[in-house]
């Protein structure tokens, strides 16, 4: 890669994976999004601290430096249906409530992008996809609140929980990050090879708020009051909304209820 930075490369025989460390970048994303053509499939870029960190909807990642993790997976779609490449988050968000559970816990998760933890974030996700003409690749992108304290939490505007927080002991990240990665590339080829049915039908049993009173807001800032039915074979909400019925709903997100969390606690 051209760039002064100089990466710890992490790399088994046995594995799809290699994973380049980084102390400092301001964006996974930003930098694998950067870089990504000049790296191969199933490259991962894991950086112990980023100085910009980026959400969905422009929001800001907060994670804290050497505790927690922040990494980015170039996924290659060149030969995946258009329609398939819309399950990435998903898929990811159910291979991380996969591996809190290999903890012992109970994760949930968050329609399309979040995993939570009694109803308290831990893990957020955000894909992009980039191309050229000859490849087209997902950038995925993961925080996890690793081991961020339960001090350092009460920082966040929403309410967040760490696998410190929950396990009451450290964790060692590049375990837990090489876990997670064999979960992801496994969940990623059953999605190429047989579509998001089996995928679907693993979230859809750690699906977070169903018959749940909740109030979902889309794209365009339009708000919805109703409650979930379904996970779509197409991985949208099949969603019964107070005004309009029977709908589906495929970009947004579902606000944090406080009645929700009290009756977690």
């Amino acid at each position: 890669m051209n760039t002064e930075l100089k990466p710890k490369i992490i790399k088994t025989d046995k594995e799809a994976y290699t994973i380049y460390k980084y102390a400092e970048l301001n964006s996974t994303n930003a930098f694998l999004k950067q870089h990504y053509a000049e790296l191969p499939d199933f490259s991962v870029i894991w950086a112990d601290k980023q100085t910009c960190g980026r959400g969905r909807f422009t929001r800001i990642w907060n994670s804290e430096p050497g505790q927690d993790l922040t990494f980015s997976l170039l996924l290659p779609l060149t030969t995946l249906e258009q329609e398939r490449r819309q399950n990435l988050t998903q898929i990811a968000a159910l291979s991380i409530a996969q591996l809190l559970e290999g903890y012992g816990l109970k994760p949930s998760v968050k329609w399309p992008n979040d995993v939570l933890i009694e109803g308290k974030k831990i893990s957020g996700i955000l894909c992009e996809i980039t191309a050229t003409e000859k490849r087209v690749c997902g950038v995925l992108g993961i925080g996890i609140n690793i081991n961020s304290t339960d001090k350092s939490l009460t920082g966040i505007d929403i309410p967040a929980t760490s696998l410190r927080s929950e396990l009451r002991h450290k964790v060692v990240r590049k375990i837990l990050l090489e876990k997670l990665l064999e979960i992801i590339i496994n969940c990623f080829n059953v999605l190429c090879q047989t579509g998001f049915s089996q995928n679907r039908q693993e979230i859809k049993k750690r699906l977070a708020f169903v018959n749940e009173h909740i109030i979902f807001t889309d794209v365009k800032q339009n708000s919805y009051s109703g409650k979930i039915i379904d996970l779509n074979d197409d991985g949208t909400l099949l969603f019964k909304c107070e005004k309009r019925g029977i709908i589906s709903l495929n970009s947004g997100e579902i606000e944090f209820h406080n009645s929700y969390l009290m009756r977690k606690q």
